[in-house]
């Protein structure tokens, strides 16, 4: 069930990202879902399962963007893997740290397309990208994320009072 319910997270994620979360845009930038929820799982679950989650759900999200494949995968992948790293030796509860996090998080995303599109493929992004557009990305995942990440831990431990198991304990 753990799983499944997992999934399900994910699918949601991707469904409205795609969708409705186009209503709360600002200036054209909306926040990216699946990018807290890498962040939400490499600093809550263990190291394995949260670099699983980022480079899997890094795939699907460049599976359906359609551009480059490899640079989502590349980038939540590392994501997950520098914050499940660093999650024991930072205090990871509140909104600040959550905030600095994803601050963080989202400038290195955004460092790694505009870099994998102006290096290795020669493309052309616009400097606005870094001046205006990846500033405005981090700051508005900053702040929409502390909340989405409460409603993880909320979703979170449902789901684990769900899947108690009297002989093994936590199904996690």
């Amino acid at each position: 069930m753990y799983f499944f319910t997992q999934i399900l997270i994910a699918v949601f994620l991707f469904s409205a990202q795609t969708t409705w979360l186009e209503l709360f845009s600002f200036g054209g930038i909306t926040p990216d879902l699946v990018l807290i929820w890498v962040v939400y799982c490499g600093v809550r679950y263990s190291r394995a399962r949260g670099i699983g989650t980022g480079l899997a759900l890094g795939l699907v999200q460049d599976s359906l963007s359609g551009g480059l494949l490899g640079v989502n995968t590349l980038s939540k992948g590392l994501i997950a893997y520098f914050f499940s790293t660093l999650k024991d030796k930072f205090f990871v509860e509140g909104m600040i740290p959550i905030g600095i996090f994803l601050v963080f998080s989202s400038i290195f995303d955004g460092l790694v397309f505009y870099f994998s599109m102006s290096v290795i493929l020669k493309g052309e992004v616009a400097s606005s990208f870094l001046y205006q557009f990846l500033p405005v990305y981090s700051i508005y995942n900053s702040l929409i994320g502390p909340f989405i990440f409460m409603v993880f831990d909320k979703v979170d431990n449902w789901v684990q009072s769900k899947t108690v198991n009297p002989y093994m304990g936590m199904m996690r």
